[in-house]
């Protein structure tokens, strides 16, 4: 039942008249139509052109839909903002219970939703499908429908998680944001530095590591990157640093974009969401997004 302003109510009730006088003359029309008119055999000499009125059942067919109409109309909803004589009675309560029905059962379950811990909703397929869909309206854009990521952005669905994959952290980073910061280390290491520096990182990413032909390297990222990274390349997720040790590469994994990580630096920013998602959606996420933890 629209709540139409009186223009469009206007435009209504007056579409709604003309078309009840057109079925009224148009009855009237075929009622008291001339009688038929003989004319001269035209074709194949047995076809007769002529004016024969139409059958009498359309004149009563149409008077018996107008009487319908504003039966209808009078009883029902269906002229402008006139609620009809069963409004009150029938539809108006019939709609209010059926929404405060829905009301209810929507909120029961929201707030069924929202008393229960990350593992229950994660077996929760209802809320994994929220969850699912919360990610594609607001997280889709940057990590992929799939969650896996793309350039410069991380992949979702492993075990990487740069800056920490329990809830607490993962909640932190959907709600404030994260900003993190590679300095660049070009100037520093310079060229041949830098080459062994990268070259030390994949070979242990790859397991490639030969003691003579990384040595110089592995000394330069001791010096230099052990402090974010770690000695052992494991990551920090206090400062945001990586996990090199792996095959999870944010910026490309190759020998040239490693170099370039180092000798140019990198930056991410990852909004802050907790003014653009409810407390209930970004728990749905952190149960979505840490299910294979």
């Amino acid at each position: 039942m629209a709540n139409l302003p009186f223009f469009w109510q206007a435009i209504v009730v007056a579409l709604t008249i003309a078309g009840l006088m057109y079925l009224l003359f148009l009855g009237i029309m075929i009622y008291f139509a001339e009688e038929p008119v003989h004319h001269e055999v035209m074709w194949d000499e047995t076809l007769e052109e002529g004016q024969a009125p139409v059958p009498a059942w359309w004149f009563w067919s149409g008077i018996s839909a107008a009487i319908f109409a504003l039966l209808y109309m009078t009883f029902y909803p269906s002229f402008g903002n006139y609620r009809g004589l069963f409004n009150n009675a029938l539809l108006s309560e019939s709609y209010v219970e059926s929404q405060a029905k829905v009301d209810h059962d929507y909120y029961q379950e929201l707030e069924k939703l929202e008393q229960s811990d990350i593992v229950t909703l994660q077996f929760n397929e209802d809320a994994m499908k929220l969850a699912r869909n919360t990610f594609a309206q607001s997280c889709a854009t940057c990590h992929a429908d799939d969650a896996k990521g793309q350039t410069n952005f991380p992949d979702l669905t492993d075990q990487a998680w740069i800056w920490g994959g329990t809830p607490e952290q993962i909640t932190h980073s959907i709600a404030e944001g994260r900003k993190a910061v590679m300095p660049a280390w070009g100037v520093v290491l310079g060229e041949e530095g830098v080459d062994n520096v990268a070259k030390y990182v994949k070979s242990i990413a790859d397991n490639t590591y030969k003691e003579k032909e990384h040595t110089a390297g592995k000394a330069k990222y001791l010096q230099m990157c052990a402090g974010c990274h770690t000695p052992t390349m494991q990551g920090n997720p206090i400062f945001g640093a990586p996990n090199l040790g792996d095959s999870a590469w944010i910026y490309g994994g190759d020998l040239a974009s490693i170099k370039q990580s180092i000798a140019k630096g990198r930056s991410g920013v990852m909004p802050a969401h907790k003014d653009r998602l409810t407390e209930l959606q970004i728990k749905l996420l952190v149960a979505w997004l840490s299910r294979n933890n």
